[in-house]
């Protein structure tokens, strides 16, 4: 009897030293590994998108988890649903149109654009039709239907403010709206001369025969299409954070135009239904027409003209300094320290 408890009690010994090695060597090796932060970052649409390829850059080569950072995407639908996802605290950043902090704060909401994602209307207009040419100044939209994305989405907004502009000259060019994605099926079924598209969606309509007849960012330049958004009372209480999620993007957007070809061959990967070749031809039109930034500064020229727009169909009531919703010191301190 006393033999079978001293085997019992060496079997229970060597039990606890095993549990005791395995809990040691489980506490090592996670502290080799620091814990990341996970952070919520809403995002327009429903899916990933080519044009907000910074974003992932910074997450697909380590740029985020070098700052100790885990992001979460949230797909948040149009423009006023991102940021309304930011203000309710179901994300800590926005990645959408950055004009809303700005509307958002004539409501009262304290918003802030902390870094530039897409610096540009990254949206081409294609067409089927072989009587379309370039379209290269607001006259040559007479008498067209465009295809674009829902009000009051920043490419619904831009034409309609380009259709205004345009007087009796415009009179009879229409807008047409279509859910995200099926702006190509207006042309099919006859709804639309000129589909309005972002990339990849561009480049996919190209390789299937359509043309390229309109650019956005040769037609307007510089431009606040993109922003890297949150509050003021979260930039008040996560001061560190702000610019560990700056700095991440900041470090995605000079690799990109460092590193074209890497960069392509990532995009390939994160987009493997595509073909390869209308990545390549995408991405290289989105670094080429400079929608990618080099830089996560927001610029006041960029912003300016958003806010311009918007005051011009009504979504503004006034004009406001830059710096009353753009806070470039996360952006320019990222940039002073590459």
């Amino acid at each position: 009897m006393l033999g079978n408890r001293h085997l019992i009690n060496r079997k229970l010994a060597v039990a606890l030293i095993l549990l005791t090695t395995l809990l040691y060597i489980f506490c090592c090796s996670n502290g080799n590994k620091p814990r990341l932060n996970e952070i919520t970052i809403a995002q327009w649409g429903q899916e990933r998108y080519l044009i907000y390829l910074p974003l992932y850059l910074a997450e697909e080569e380590g740029f985020f988890a070098a700052q100790g950072i885990d992001i979460k995407i949230k797909f948040s639908g149009n423009d006023d649903q991102v940021f309304a996802s930011v203000l309710k605290g179901e994300a800590s950043f926005g990645v959408g149109d950055p004009v809303f902090t700005a509307i958002s704060r004539e409501r009262g909401a304290k918003g802030k654009v902390v870094a530039s994602i897409v610096d540009g209307v990254a949206i081409w207009g294609v067409t089927n039709n072989p009587n379309i040419g370039k379209i290269t100044s607001k006259e040559d939209l007479r008498g067209l239907k465009v295809g674009t994305f829902p009000e009051p989405s920043t490419n619904y907004t831009l034409m309609k403010n380009t259709i205004l502009e345009g007087g009796d000259d415009l009179k009879d060019t229409k807008i047409v709206q279509a859910p995200i994605g099926a702006q190509i099926a207006l042309i099919e079924n006859g709804a639309a001369d000129i589909a309005m598209e972002l990339e990849p969606g561009t480049s996919i309509a190209e390789s299937k025969g359509y043309k390229v007849v309109y650019s956005s960012p040769e037609f307007y330049g510089p431009f606040a299409f993109t922003g890297l958004t949150t509050t003021e009372g979260y930039i008040q209480s996560n001061r560190d954070m702000v610019q560990k999620v700056v700095s991440a993007i900041e470090n995605a957007l000079q690799f990109a135009h460092q590193n074209e070809q890497q960069t392509i061959e990532i995009a390939q990967k994160l987009f493997p239904g595509l073909e390869k070749n209308v990545v390549a031809i995408a991405v290289t039109r989105m670094l080429s027409e400079k929608t990618i930034p080099q830089h996560a500064v927001m610029s006041s020229e960029a912003w300016q003209k958003a806010l311009q727009i918007r005051l011009q169909v009504g979504d503004l009531k006034e004009i406001q300094l830059t710096e009353e919703s753009v806070d470039n010191s996360f952006a320019e301190s990222a940039q002073a320290n590459e």
